[in-house]
Order: structure tokens, then C-alpha cells, then sequence
């Protein structure tokens, strides 16, 4: 949907500026407070702003363009596309073709993994959407998606399974999924929260990194997907981020937080913590290990995955981004010293 930029500017910064945009309009555009009062009028009189207070407590906040909440009973015959065009695609259509196309491409591989997967019978759809951003949240009553991952290939924990899902290429139907539906949910929308068993795995692009919270202990799995209607994103871009120029696959290559493994205050010192972290690893042809939040790893945790892992694996190309200079130099010293290196 189409605003002149003036408007398109209060839409895009009001909720960060509820008590204030009037005054944050005027530093960017240098008009007079009643012109900006006009705009706010026309935003109030189309129903895309509401105003509360009068004067010095005046405040505004978006409305909802679509705020709906649908619950599906869960069968093998329900088809995600049949659910996308009944309940969100006809909402998307005055949106940029990059939105939709990232909005759709989520929407269906969440709903299809509820159906695939989830167990349940039952499924919660919620669609809020504002001139500012796209949110979805889906809930299904099954087992939950991070204690099937746990079960299915007889991790430790939870936090485990986590840790496998943010790799990608991880799926329980090998015959009928390849497994990157979440990773490249993850990576496709602004913030992302999955809620299940107890543990919420959060992605905030804002920050950058994602992490692992306590959460509801509801039952059955929640998705919350957020997505800013500004996005530049493409579906594409994504595709060809995570992909070799090897072209044998989609999503041959991957990116591993290394924060996803970590309990409370403990550090990466040993090997066991190692070989988890580069568990199935050697799906792909080029990983990228990211140490954002870590300050600090150990000789014997370096010297397995950057060497002993490596060996085993040596068409696999292994990188590291946001290491610090103790990280830095320990990973330097473990491939410089290759098969000479003893820890």
C-alpha cells in the first residue's frame, strides 16, 4: 500500500515515537506542526492511526490492518496452501512482491510442519498486520517440536535439539522433507520465536544473534514470526546465502551460533562439546562457526573441531566469524600447526 513519503514516515517510526511524532516529522521534513497534524488527520480519518489523550498527553499507536484468529483441526488431508489462501494470502496483495513471497514461504512451512509433524490435532492462527509489520503465530496442541527432535535422534536435551535445528538439514521424514524449513524461517524475518517444552529460541535481526530462553510450558509447539513491511529481504537472497556456487543443493551451506550450545555461565573447553557443536556437520560443503557472545574457548574444543574434525572432513570448508583476538589466535594456532598440533 502506497503513502506519500511524509506518511509513509509516520507509519514506519510511530511506534517507536508514540508520544512524539509529531515533533520527530518536524525535524525530518521541516514542517509546520498543523502540516503534520493534517497528515495524522488523513492516517486517522483512513482508520491506520488512532490518537488517545488530548494535548500534552496526546499519544498515537497503529491499527491493525488484519487481526484474525482461526483454530484448524489438524488432519492428513489438510493441504497449507488451501489455509494460506483462505486466511493470508488476500491480505498480502497490496504488499511488495519481496513481503509476499517471504511471508507465504513461511507461513506454508510452518503450517506444513504442523501437519507433518506436530502430532497434534488442533492448530491456532493468528494474523495481525499493521502498516508496519506482518505478524503470524501458529500453535499446535502435539508433542512439540524441540522434545521430538530429542527423541527422535536421542540427544541429550532439548537445548541439543535446538542447537541441531539452527544447522539446518535436520528433519525427522528424511523421505519426505529435507529439513531447512526452519533454518530458513530463521533467517528470512526479522525476529522469529519458537516456544516449546519449556524453551523459547529467539532470533532478533536487530541484534543479530539468536539465543535460548525460558519459556511456556503450554504443550505442543507456538511459531511467532515477525516481519517489518519495509523489509528489502528477498526469498532469493537467502537462497543464494546459504548456497555453494557447487549447485547440488539448496542450503549446502550453514551457520552455527555456538551461543546455542551454552548452559548458564559454563565455557567451551572440552572435546564432548566439540563434537556436538559439529554433529552432522559434514552434510555440508561450507560452514561458518559463530562465535558472537563467546569470550572464551579452550585448546582441546579448537583443536577438535579446527583440526580433528577438519581432517576428517577436508572438502568441508570450515570458517569462524566474530571471534575475538583470544579466539582468533587459538583457531590460527590449531590450523597452522595441523596434524602436529597436540592438546
Amino acid at each position: 500500500m502506497r503513502f506519500s513519503p511524509i506518511r509513509e514516515f509516520i507509519l514506519n517510526n510511530l511506534t517507536e515515537h508514540q508520544k512524539d511524532i509529531v515533533k520527530t516529522v518536524i525535524r525530518k521534513f521541516g514542517l509546520s506542526r498543523q502540516a503534520v497534524l493534517r497528515h495524522m488527520y488523513v492516517l486517522i480519518q483512513g482508520g491506520r492511526v488512532t490518537a488517545h489523550g488530548k494535548t500534552k498527553d496526546r499519544y498515537y499507536e497503529l491499527n491493525p490492518i488484519v487481526n484474525r484468529t482461526v483454530t484448524i483441526t489438524i488432519t492428513p488431508k489438510l493441504e497449507e496452501d488451501k489455509i494460506g489462501r483462505k486466511y493470508l494470502f488476500p491480505h498480502l496483495s497490496d504488499f511488495s512482491s519481496n513481503l509476499r513471497e517471504i511471508c507465504e514461504y513461511g507461513f506454508m512451512e510452518i503450517v506444513n510442519n504442523v501437519i507433518s509433524h506436530s502430532e497434534g490435532d488442533q492448530c491456532t492462527l493468528k494474523l495481525n498486520i499493521t502498516a508496519k509489520n506482518v505478524h503470524m503465530y501458529v500453535h499446535d496442541n502435539g508433542v512439540g517440536i524441540f522434545r521430538k527432535i530429542k527423541e527422535h535422534f536421542d540427544l541429550e536435551n532439548q537445548h541439543h535439539a535446538i542447537l541441531e535445528l539452527s544447522k539446518g538439514r535436520l528433519t525427522t521424514n528424511p523421505k519426505t522433507h529435507i529439513g531447512d524449513g526452519i533454518f530458513s524461517i530463521i533467517h528470512l524475518f526479522d525476529k522469529v520465536q519458537i516456544n516449546s517444552g519449556g524453551l523459547c529460541w529467539k532470533y532478533d535481526i536487530s541484534k543479530g544473534h539468536q539465543v535460548v530462553e525460558s519459556g511456556s510450558d503450554q504443550g505442543g509447539t507456538s511459531v511467532s514470526i515477525n516481519i517489518a513491511t519495509s523489509s528489502k529481504n528477498r526469498l532469493q537472497n537467502v537462497f543464494n546465502k546459504y548456497s555453494t556456487e557447487i549447485k547440488t543443493s539448496l542450503f549446502d551451506r550453514t551457520e552455527v551460533p555456538v551461543i546455542l550450545g551454552k548452559f548458564d555461565s559454563e565455557n567451551f573447553m572440552s572435546r564432548s562439546q566439540a563434537r556436538r557443536l559439529s554433529r552432522n556437520l559434514e552434510k555440508f560443503h561450507e560452514v561458518c562457526i559463530d562465535f558472537k557472545g563467546i569470550k572464551l574457548i579452550g585448546d582441546s574444543f579448537a583443536d577438535e573441531i579446527f583440526r580433528v574434525f577438519q581432517n576428517q572432513h577436508p572438502d568441508l570448508k570450515i570458517d569462524c566469524i566474530n571471534t575475538n583476538v583470544q579466539i582468533e589466535n587459538l583457531v590460527s594456532c590449531v590450523k597452522n600447526n595441523g596434524d602436529s598440533y597436540i592438546s
